[in-house]
């Protein structure tokens, strides 16, 4: 991935860990990616700090790599989880309080001990996006309100 940018853990180790719309950009990006995987019946893809990169525009680059074990959407999205705690924190078991609110809730599930009791990765960029679809909704609303 080094010809297209720095692999997140490049990033994060020469210029520290992401924050604000950086980090949102991130969690976005790969929950999004990997809710379309696994639309299509694909799981176990590995997701993880060497297989993200950054690209020199600022895009999201996802390499992914199929796991061979068995892994399911369950373990996707703790992957998930650990990857956007790495780039927040530059370890993957860093602590969670620097996460914005609706992004700490989302790893905080997703890193269920149950693998069972973790959310769809459909879920949880629902959630995610749920800030930003509302504000348009009320955008949208509020113009339809003066015009009419």
């Amino acid at each position: 991935m080094g010809d297209q940018g720095a692999t997140l853990a490049e990033f994060v180790r020469q210029g520290g860990p992401l924050s604000g719309q950086a980090l949102h950009r991130l969690a976005v990006s790969c929950v999004a990616a990997m809710a379309k995987l696994h639309a299509r019946g694909t799981a176990g893809v590995r997701l993880g700090k060497e297989s993200v990169a950054l690209g020199t525009r600022g895009q999201v680059l996802i390499g992914w790599q199929s796991a061979e074990d068995g892994s399911g959407a369950a373990e996707d999205v703790r992957a998930w989880a650990d990857l956007v705690v790495f780039a927040a924190t530059g370890s993957e078991h860093g602590d969670t309080a620097v996460l914005p609110p609706a992004l700490r809730i989302a790893v905080e599930q997703c890193r269920r001990p149950d693998a069972a009791a973790r959310p769809q990765a459909v879920d949880v960029l629902r959630v995610l996006l749920g800030r930003s679809v509302a504000a348009a909704v009320a955008s949208v609303d509020g113009l339809l309100r003066r015009a009419g």
